[in-house]
């Protein structure tokens, strides 16, 4: 079949046959080879070439808060304990406050600037922390540097910063509680205690004008608060000394260790006497000779032993002193009730009675309150156990950056689909006639036509 401009016409020039695509891929040979091998050698060239960086985690475990808060009552106060201990994780572990101790305790500092270069050092450790929540009780923290030992470090510390920050925020807290409900503890135990010596003034006076029987009572009321006065005195002396005998081992070269030894020397407090001749020993062996001197270890060490024996029988003391001043306390209130039923004038007295139960019932529940708040402060000195590290940081074998895999085998997918378009472009701006379909196409005029000869005949 022919066309007008004499060509025969193949019934088969819309398809595209497999000889057309053999020779399409001889011709665009060298676009289809040239570029995957260029782009692939470039990637592994950038793969071993590219700085390596390694990266080093830890895991932590926060086992919850359980402590409940004194200030409200038991009902409110488990509704109010937070969900959990992590809500100010990315507070902290982001701050500049955790990120320089980092780099105090890293040594990445050395060289760089104070202002903007140190800012700049911040910054650039910052992009490399991140830290993600693994659950509503544990968490990861994880960095990346070039130097893996550094790496370690670097989360070691900043785990450490974490924990210890926590801690040290829990710790407040506690202290504060404390120290407000001991404030408002006094505040009740005056207000209580000036009530109580108004209405006992009252009944006192009621018993002398109107002898019920009960002339005892008010002697026995005087010689309770004798003894209850010189229990606290006592008692108040014991707590001081403790304070100071808290002090040693660990301050006893030092000037505030001197001056308590001073102070609990001239007290006399169980084991007294013999601090004072140990002191002396002690005071004469370290004139005479250097702290190597063995004999200075030896009488330091008995020196030490002194105040041991001292704190552990202070201690019991305490405790002893704490058990009777509250069975003091107890007969007094005793007595001071059968005063108040002795009196004849209850009507008169009845508001001075319901300020006194008022008040005794606001101390006691003060004082219970601080006791809550005391055992809180207590199981917060050893929070750090509530914090495990499931994971420990671990100096990286092998670098995280750069995936010299993928980066390969992207390369090579892209250079395979680079080969494939530059191909593809090459043959759609190359006008050149190869066939008769190319004719047919362009419309191009025939002058002549040799038929196709076949070589059988």
């Amino acid at each position: 079949m022919w066309n007008k401009t004499g060509l025969r016409k193949d019934v088969h020039t819309s398809q595209f046959s497999t000889n057309d695509l053999t020779s399409f891929i001889r011709r665009r040979m060298k676009y289809l080879i040239i570029p995957p091998i260029v782009v692939t050698a470039l990637c592994v060239f950038g793969a071993k070439v590219l700085p390596k960086e390694y990266e080093s985690s830890t895991t932590i475990w926060v086992q919850p808060d359980e402590t409940l808060n004194p200030l409200v009552s038991y009902q409110m106060a488990v509704q109010l304990a937070p969900p959990d201990r992590l809500e100010t994780l990315m507070d902290i572990v982001y701050s500049r406050e955790t990120i320089e101790k980092v780099i105090g305790s890293v040594g990445l500092g050395k060289g760089v600037a104070p202002g903007v270069g140190m800012d700049d050092l911040v910054e650039d450790i910052r992009r490399n922390i991140k830290s993600s929540r693994k659950g509503s009780d544990s968490f990861t923290i994880s960095y990346m540097d070039t130097d893996p030992v550094r790496a370690r470090n670097v989360v070691s510390c900043l785990a450490r910063t974490f924990i210890e920050t926590r801690i040290n925020g829990e710790a407040h807290r506690n202290a504060q509680t404390v120290q407000f409900f001991e404030r408002q503890l006094r505040d009740y135990q005056e207000k209580f205690e000036t009530t109580q010596r108004q209405l006992v003034s009252l009944l006192t006076q009621r018993m002398r004008e109107r002898p019920t029987g009960s002339s005892g009572l008010s002697v026995r009321l005087e010689d309770l608060d004798r003894q209850i006065q010189r229990s606290d005195e006592r008692l108040r002396v014991d707590q001081d000394a403790l304070i100071k005998l808290a002090q040693f081992p660990d301050k006893l070269h030092t000037n505030g260790g001197r001056q308590a030894i001073d102070d609990l020397r001239n007290t006399e407090l169980p084991f007294s006497g013999e601090l004072r001749t140990t002191y002396q020993q002690y005071a004469e062996v370290t004139t005479k000779y250097t702290p190597l001197y063995p004999e200075v270890g030896k009488i330091e060490g008995e020196f030490l032993a002194v105040l041991r024996k001292m704190r552990a029988a202070v201690e019991a003391e305490q405790a002893s002193l704490s058990t009777q001043l509250g069975e003091l306390r107890s007969s007094r209130q005793r007595t001071i009730e059968e005063m108040m039923n002795y009196s004849v004038d209850q009507q008169e007295d009845v508001g001075n009675k319901s300020n006194y139960n008022l008040y005794q019932k606001l101390y006691e529940d003060m004082k219970t309150k601080l006791e809550q708040a005391k055992i809180t402060q207590d199981l917060g000195r050893n929070a750090e156990n509530s914090f495990i590290i499931l994971d420990a940081p671990r100096v990286p074998a092998r670098p995280s950056k750069p995936n010299q895999a993928l980066i390969i085998a992207g390369g090579g997918i892209f250079g395979i689909l680079l080969a494939i378009g530059a191909a593809f472009v090459a043959e759609f701006l190359d006008t050149r006639m190869r066939t008769l379909r190319d004719l047919e196409v362009y419309q191009v005029p025939v002058v002549a036509l040799l038929p196709e000869i076949s070589s059988g005949r």
